[in-house]
Formats: C-alpha cells, sequence, structure tokens
C-alpha cells in the first residue's frame, strides 16, 4: 500500500533530485524532460541546485512511481545516459540540524511502523561544520524504532543542498540508480 504524498516543501515542490554525469547539465536536463514526458508530464521542470551533479525536478507524476518506471524503462532499452541516479524527495527544510530533526520528528519518524527498522542515510554536499556521524547521531534521537544498518525496512535520507536540506522516508527500492538499477 502505497502512502499518501505530501507536499511540504520549502523549495516550491521539488519532487526528485537527479544525478547527473560530470559536466552533462544540458544532456542531463534533455534527458530527465523527455523520460517524464514519456511516463506523461506534459511539462516537467529541471533546474540547478547549486550543487555541482545534482538538479532538482519538478513534476506532476507521483515521484515513488516516476522511479519504478525508471527502473523497468532502463531493463528495456538504453534510456539513461546522463541522468544515472534519481531519489524522490518528501520535504525539505533549512539546512539546520534542529530544523532537520523537526521535520524528523513530525513528518519522518510517525511513518515508520512500531515494529518496523530503519537506518539513516546523510549525503552532505557543501557543509563542513558537522561529520557525517555527528549528524546522523543527532538527528537518530527523534526516531524511537529499532535500527537495522544491514537490510532497513526503511531508509531516512538526509541530502544537504547548499541552503537546504531535502528528507525523503523510502523503501527498499525506491531510488533508481543506473550504475546499480536492481
Amino acid at each position: 500500500m502505497r502512502e499518501p504524498r505530501t507536499r511540504r516543501h520549502a523549495r516550491t515542490d521539488v519532487d526528485l533530485l537527479v544525478s547527473y554525469s560530470w559536466r552533462s547539465y544540458g544532456p542531463a536536463v534533455h534527458e530527465i524532460k523527455r523520460i517524464l514526458e514519456r511516463f506523461g508530464d506534459p511539462q516537467p521542470r529541471v533546474e540547478k541546485t547549486g550543487v555541482p551533479g545534482i538538479c532538482a525536478v519538478h513534476t506532476c507524476l507521483d515521484n515513488r512511481d516516476v522511479v519504478a518506471r525508471c527502473k523497468a524503462l532502463y531493463r528495456s532499452e538504453p534510456a539513461f545516459r546522463f541522468a544515472i541516479k534519481w531519489v524522490p524527495v518528501d520535504h525539505w527544510c533549512e539546512k539546520d540540524l534542529a530544523a532537520i530533526k523537526r521535520v524528523i520528528e513530525e513528518q519522518v519518524a510517525p511513518r515508520i511502523g512500531e515494529h518496523e527498522t530503519w537506518a539513516m542515510d546523510v549525503e552532505k554536499r557543501g557543509w563542513r561544520q558537522y561529520h557525517t556521524a555527528e549528524i546522523v547521531e543527532h538527528l537518530a534521537q527523534a526516531i524511537d524504532r529499532k535500527v537495522d544498518l544491514r537490510a532497513p525496512g526503511r531508509l531516512v535520507r538526509v541530502d544537504i543542498l547548499g541552503s537546504k536540506a531535502a528528507v525523503p522516508l523510502l523503501r527498499p527500492g525506491e531510488i533508481f540508480s543506473a550504475r546499480t538499477p536492481w
């Protein structure tokens, strides 16, 4: 059963973060738009995030469905040369430990079932103020569930991009990577 989508973004409804090959922003934008149009989005929008290699994607489609369809498309044809990793986004907040922790406490933790396991993945770019382990230790305090680092039922991902943080709560398989598509 799919969870309902929430639209609480600080960044004008960015639905996906897409990583692209080095120095391939233009071709990646064209590829992303072509794929999303093929999936049924008449006007997908792609913008820079300020972090080299990652762009923000606005789509009217369900972001988890887009990831699943990318996987299926990848298996059937070579459609991904530049847009190589697609990550759904649920929530945005300021790049501030207290703000991120608040999003996790209020929006993410309640969606992790009482008997589900979880793990956290932090991708910080340009945030030298803290070590990744410090961030994880601080944010993990907001989730009172069993941790499983090998095979978690849920993944709390935190992507730091400039002055913002993207926070999706993912199930296994909800990220598409052309490098490791399965």
